[in-house]
């Protein structure tokens, strides 16, 4: 394989990112990165999706890839795999196998333009390294501790950990000292001093429902939690926030520029993990990545899965996603099998229901946009929360009612 040069990124043209949405949408030609398309069709029988999977598997094993994948790989299979790993953010990761192909294997442009896509990587986690020790510091001044939940604390599983794309930055706050079982939290306290730094704090209204608050600090998302799971969604999360709240014993993880952060047990991130995921399979937007995390997690820990969450659609869906991290991506974590639901959950991973709003629609069109997104995600919460329609339809409402403009966003 040729050397590469890498780009230098300048500020005016870096790809910056707040949301999913915006890794997958934001991609201008001024990046030479083309805007991502969803990918109708592809399943595992088809090449781009074999040749991902192979660069993944060999990439997070440090393993040769399978060649014969890649065997009569024209241009169209490497663009289609390269929009297929940029839907699912794990372009950079794929990349690092690249180099066990034989010269000459991958196009050049399509490799130039993965790079530049794994550059933006390496410089977004340095950002978010930053800035979470900039917010720890500044929490741990009033007495209050800074655990940071997924995201950049998890990239350490990953051989290279800054070539695992973050999003948001997930957080939970509470004072030093409080015992691990106990629920209080820093959460309104974090919130009051943001708004005193003059952010604007989506807290939703204050519920006391709502899981997490949101503001944006220094061009990062920053999502501070008051719980960690889906609790008033979904009935069997009750017992497993409790439990997520007494397995949470955080430890310090050293981060690859040296700044020391607080991340949970992998007691707490094999349940929060794995729910995370199952929220996305329901309520829309699971991909590969999530995929890719499970399998580091239960690749450096195992899967020991607590009594709080047996006999559970949750369990069910916990060895699905481990056996398809077995088949696909190399662990060898022995679970109950059901091909055909790992098959429907694989399937959604290929094709994530979370698709980019359109920006040319008018309001009228968004609610119309929105309101059959709903109808969706109303079906596949019923079958897998036994929430009813009436009750989903009724909080959506209530929850409307009281943010109305939240209807015109292109969320």
């Amino acid at each position: 394989m040729n050397t590469i040069t890498p780009y230098n990124i300048s500020t005016n043209n870096r790809i910056t990112y707040t949301s999913k949405t915006q890794r997958q949408t934001n991609m201008s030609p001024t990046n030479g990165i083309d805007k991502v398309e969803k990918i109708g069709g592809t399943n595992i029988n088809e090449k781009p999706t074999k040749m991902l999977l192979s660069l993944l598997k060999s990439a997070l094993n440090d393993e040769p890839v399978d060649q014969k994948e890649f065997k009569d790989a024209n241009y169209s299979d490497w663009q289609t795999m390269l929009n297929i790993s940029k839907d699912s953010s794990v372009t950079g990761i794929a990349l690092d196998a690249t180099n066990k192909l034989p010269q000459n294997t991958i196009p050049k442009d399509i490799e130039m333009k993965m790079l530049e896509i794994q550059k933006e990587s390496e410089i977004r986690h340095a950002k978010q390294e930053k800035i979470l020790g900039e917010l720890s510091e500044t929490f741990a001044k009033k007495g209050i501790e800074t655990i940071q939940l997924k995201g950049i604390g998890l990239s350490m599983n990953y051989p290279e950990p800054t070539h695992r794309f973050g999003g948001d930055i997930d957080i939970f706050t509470r004072l030093k000292g409080t015992q691990t079982q106990d629920h209080s939290n820093a959460y309104e306290t974090i919130n009051n001093m943001m708004e005193n730094k003059g952010l604007e704090v989506d807290s939703h209204n204050h519920s006391k429902k709502t899981k997490h608050s949101e503001f944006d600090y220094k061009g990062v998302r920053i999502e501070n939690h008051r719980y960690f799971i889906n609790k008033e969604r979904m009935p069997e999360a009750v017992k497993l926030d409790e439990y997520l709240h007494k397995s949470l014993n955080p430890h310090i993880q050293k981060l690859p520029n040296g700044t020391k952060i607080l991340v949970p047990s992998k007691e707490f991130n094999t349940i929060f993990l794995a729910h995370h995921a199952y929220q996305h399979f329901i309520f829309g937007g699971i991909d590969i990545h999530h995929l890719t995390d499970w399998s580091t997690h239960i690749k450096k820990n195992g899967l020991e899965f607590p009594n709080e969450a047996k006999n559970t659609k949750f369990e069910k869906f916990t060895y699905a996603l481990t056996n398809l991290s077995n088949r696909y991506l190399g662990t060898n974590v022995k679970v109950p099998e059901d091909k055909k639901f790992e098959d429907k959950i694989f399937n959604m991973l290929l094709h994530p229901e979370e698709k980019p709003i359109p920006k040319d629609l008018n309001k009228a069109e968004l609610l119309v946009f929105k309101t059959k997104r709903f109808i969706k995600r109303a079906k596949q919460s019923k079958e897998y929360t036994g929430e009813s329609y009436f009750k989903t339809f009724a909080r959506t409402f209530i929850n409307k009612m009281c943010d109305p403009a939240s209807l015109f966003k292109r969320i």
